[in-house]
């Protein structure tokens, strides 16, 4: 009577592998696709919530607060401050808040004003009016080249959009701009 092995051949092992290997290829372009989305919105969220923190902290303490975005690698990319200091470089209580680029590898940032300046009593963003101009864009774009952006209105409003046509703009999950 012959005897059973129970394992696997080599050629059924090399088929596992290769069949192993081109899943793997086929799945690494929509995977690393995924997670340049994630910091995408990730950025843009932060960036959103700035906006929100500058306003809601001009109301709150009763003082012009400041967001300012910078664009260069590993800065304070967004923050927000107390308009009179430059208390997130000093370390004071004047920071309200603070967010590093390196957080978002991968994400650059251009944008349509220097800072917006809440004012305490409206909310409004008294520079926007200064300037004639009723939006403020933030334009995040991933290294792979999917965009969206961050707007500020002239009330001190804001909302994340994709701009139509561009590339990924559908798969992020964020309206039209």
């Amino acid at each position: 009577m012959r005897r059973q092995s129970s394992g696997f051949t080599l050629v059924e092992l090399i088929i596992t592998i290769v069949v192993m290997a081109i899943l793997a290829g086929i799945a690494a372009p929509s995977f690393l696709q995924s997670i340049d989305n994630r910091r995408l919105s990730g950025a843009a969220e932060a960036v959103k919530n700035g906006m929100h923190v500058g306003r809601s902290q001009a109301f709150q303490r009763s003082v012009e607060t400041c967001l300012r975005i910078d664009g260069e690698a590993d800065s304070q990319w967004v923050v927000v401050e107390a308009c009179d200091s430059n208390a997130c470089v000093d370390g004071t209580d004047k920071c309200l808040m603070q967010v590093r680029s390196s957080r978002f590898p991968g994400v650059t940032t251009a944008t349509n004003f220097g800072e917006a300046v809440f004012d305490p009593v409206r909310g409004t963003v008294q520079n926007f009016l200064d300037g004639n101009a009723a939006l403020g864009t933030v334009q995040l774009t991933s290294s792979r080249g999917s965009r969206l952006d961050v707007e500020l209105n002239l009330m001190g409003r804001a909302r994340i959009c994709a701009p139509s046509g561009e590339q990924g703009a559908g798969s992020l999950g964020y309206g039209a701009c």
